[in-house]
């Protein structure tokens, strides 16, 4: 008896620190990749202009306010040393130069994503000593979903997929065509009703695909979730304390992925994009 009651205690115990914690506030910042614009959607995307440097030191010194103690940026964990390394060379000389002269002007992944002119000056702004990778990649099956939907006629299927998809693809086109402001480009990425379009078709749609016997669809759904899985995960690993202040800059369809673990997380709460970019 006197050991159950003292287990009891315990639990209580336990249970009343746990929630006596100060959770971490966590901000996704859902974006699309600034260097890619043109070759994944056919639009002029020039994150040098005049107009968009000029805008974005206007969103960098609103995120300021929120304070973030951590940046991590969609950049693979195993290569953390070389975001280090990066990072140094942009302290160095805020012109990306060096960095150009280390990789090649045409190596722009370096030096125009939104890793370097969003995180990297932030991060300097804050006078941050390093920012976190947290990027995980998988060899997805989109191959083997494809075939397996052919294999089993799911031809409806296979045009539900093509309509729903290119709908989204247009959307977000459509957008960049009609919309100059950084702010609204990325708060359009954030937006609750882009992330359900693209978190329920995968469900809806992808889950399906095979026939009774082939779970390639499933698979194929899982391996996605697996990834988001995997790069929250890294993300919570690299958290060492209560309070933190988190900026998560990650691509959009990460950060839909992202929301139900934030939900589900109970050591942290989420941070409203729309709250910071006023």
């Amino acid at each position: 008896m006197k050991m159950k009651f003292r287990t009891l205690v315990s639990l209580l115990l336990l249970s009343t620190f746990t929630f006596g914690q100060e959770k971490n506030k966590i901000l996704t910042l859902g974006t699309f990749h600034f260097h890619l614009v043109k070759s994944q959607f056919g639009v002029d995307f020039d994150i040098n202009s005049k107009d968009k440097q000029t805008e974005l030191n206007e969103l960098i010194k609103q995120i300021e306010a929120y304070k973030p103690t951590k940046i991590f940026v969609e950049w693979e964990n195993s290569k953390q040393t070389e975001l280090n390394e990066l990072y140094s060379l942009f302290l160095r000389d805020t012109s990306f130069e060096l960095i150009k002269q280390k990789y090649g002007k045409n190596e722009t992944m370096y030096f125009d994503s939104e890793v370097q002119q969003l995180g990297f000056r932030l991060a300097r702004n804050l006078g941050h000593k390093k920012l976190y990778a947290f990027d995980h990649i998988i060899n997805e099956p989109n191959d083997t979903v494809i075939a397996a939907i052919q294999k089993a006629n799911q031809n409806d299927l296979m045009n539900d997929i093509q309509k729903e998809f290119g709908e989204y693809a247009q959307t977000i086109i459509t957008k960049f065509q009609q919309e100059n402001s950084l702010k609204e480009l990325l708060l359009f990425f954030n937006s609750k009703d882009l992330e359900d379009k693209l978190n329920s078709g995968y469900i809806s749609l992808f889950n399906k695909a095979g026939s009774s016997e082939d779970f390639s669809g499933a698979y194929f759904v899982s391996e996605r979730f697996r990834r988001n899985l995997y790069m929250y995960s890294l993300i919570q690993k690299q958290i060492e304390k209560t309070g933190e202040r988190i900026l998560v800059i990650v691509g959009g369809q990460h950060s839909a992925g992202f929301r139900d673990f934030i939900r589900d997380d109970k050591n942290v709460e989420k941070v409203e994009l729309e709250t910071v970019l006023k």
